[in-house]
């Protein structure tokens, strides 16, 4: 339940915000060939960013599934666009990854979150979706490591991450240290009562009787 209540329902623009993206104003331009006449392009980098970004919330807060369908196609296309101007850039990759994900395009999601992945190994935006493609295919171990990445490489205050680790450490039974992220997720977020009442029922229980610490004594 605490799962679901506070981690699923989250606004979509919260989790966006977990990063900045790097280019801010970036001009880019060329020439583009038809025929015998060229024609001259300006791309507006941050432009096409806001863009894709805005198609991108629209096709997750879409109850339509033509509508969804459509307006991931375009965002597609857009972060498409970005990561030819930015190939170096982490950005664009890891939102196509996410639309491959919600597509269910496994392979193509695993390619793009590997260029992002090899561009910047550290970077806790790509960690924590990377956490997230794998706990959605309950490699939880897996996902654990890459949201301790994003938390040890700059998500430390961000609430989603610790109330993910909390979750996490108590699905694998490590119910001490669920207990520790629970608590620091509860003082990011003080208005979360449920988060209180899951602590209290953790501090309840004797960790030394659960199947975790039974299994690293042995």
């Amino acid at each position: 339940m605490i799962y679901r209540k506070y981690l699923t329902a989250l606004p979509l623009v919260i989790v966006l915000l977990l990063s900045e993206y790097p280019p801010s104003s970036a001009i880019e331009g060329g020439y583009s060939g038809y025929g015998n006449n060229p024609v001259y392009y300006t791309l507006n980098a941050e432009v096409i960013r806001k863009e894709a970004d805005d198609f991108f919330v629209k096709a997750y807060d879409s109850e339509s599934r033509e509508d969804k369908a459509k307006f991931y196609r375009i965002a597609m296309n857009k972060y498409y666009v970005l990561s030819q101007i930015y190939p170096g850039d982490y950005y664009a990759f890891v939102q196509m990854a996410r639309i491959n994900d919600e597509r269910d395009e496994d392979t193509f999601a695993r390619k793009n979150f590997f260029l992002a992945f090899n561009l910047d190994k550290y970077n806790p935006y790509i960690n924590f979706y990377l956490a997230e493609y794998h706990i959605k295919r309950q490699m939880y171990h897996r996902a654990l490591k890459y949201y301790l990445t994003a938390y040890n490489n700059g998500y430390k205050d961000n609430y989603v991450t610790n109330l993910k680790l909390a979750w996490l450490y108590e699905k694998l039974g490590d119910l001490k240290k669920s207990k520790e992220f629970y608590e620091k997720s509860y003082k990011l977020n003080p208005d979360a009562a449920e988060l209180r009442d899951k602590i209290h029922s953790l501090r309840s229980l004797n960790y030394d009787k659960t199947e975790y610490y039974h299994s690293i004594r042995e």
